[in-house]
């Protein structure tokens, strides 16, 4: 086996290395009402892994970030909502990655999966560009219901406009947003909305216990199988 980050033989996903590379995000104010939680921070082998999943479709990229993310979800939460990335990229790069992470996260955690809002074809890519640069993000509910205490779920979280623009799509329904990374430059604890930022994550077993049984009960909700769409490319850059 190869290590995911940066493709040196080892025995499991990562090399100890790059294990001991990873480093925790804060949790941070990505707007009024809504809380952005990382699994880790933006750099080194937590961003290798997380442009191996969004630009050359390595699914098993998700498993290490999905792993990371389960630790720090609130029991509280009820639902997974992805938040879909422009349809054309998708084709394009040959994968979703917040799907898929989604999807990861219902396997640990036995939450559903809950397509409830659809991009658009296509929007101004946000890399390298400064905030009042960035184009708005279009997205538009599909009308499934969404359970209260949902939590969106996305790669990486950096200005958080995309998140902000998934939840008011829902209008508002989602406080949380759940990433793979955040690239944030905050320090742990601060905030730009004032307050501190504090979710409590799954305590154990009894609390992923609680989930599942939950989750058998909510038949209206439907996961979503394990997407994949196109061929993969090698670019490998910010949205």
């Amino acid at each position: 086996m190869f290590c995911l980050s940066c493709t040196m033989p080892c025995s499991g996903s990562l090399c100890e290395r790059c294990r001991l590379e990873l480093r925790p995000a804060p949790e941070v104010s990505v707007g009024p009402g809504l809380i952005g939680v990382a699994g880790f921070a933006h750099e080194g082998p937590a961003r290798r892994l997380v442009h191996a999943l969004k630009y050359r479709a390595v699914f098993a990229a998700a498993v290490p970030l999905a792993d990371a993310i389960a630790e720090r979800i609130p029991g509280s939460a009820t639902a997974l909502v992805p938040v879909p990335r422009a349809r054309l990229r998708a084709f394009r790069h040959g994968i979703d990655p917040a799907a898929v992470l989604a999807d990861e996260l219902s396997l640990r955690t036995g939450l559903p999966v809950i397509d409830a809002i659809r991009p658009r074809l296509w929007w101004r890519r946000h890399a390298g560009r400064r905030r009042d640069e960035r184009s708005s993000v279009p997205f538009t509910p599909t009308g499934v219901l969404v359970p209260k205490d949902a939590a969106l779920v996305d790669d990486v979280l950096t200005t958080g406009a995309t998140a902000r623009a998934a939840a008011a799509a829902l209008e508002g329904l989602p406080t949380l947003v759940l990433v793979a990374t955040c690239a944030s430059k905050m320090k742990p604890g601060e905030s730009p909305y004032g307050g501190a930022v504090t979710v409590q994550p799954l305590s154990g077993p009894a609390d992923r216990s609680t989930l599942r049984a939950r989750t058998n009960k909510a038949g209206r909700f439907n996961a979503s199988s394990r997407r994949s769409v196109g061929q993969s490319r090698n670019r490998e850059e910010y949205e």
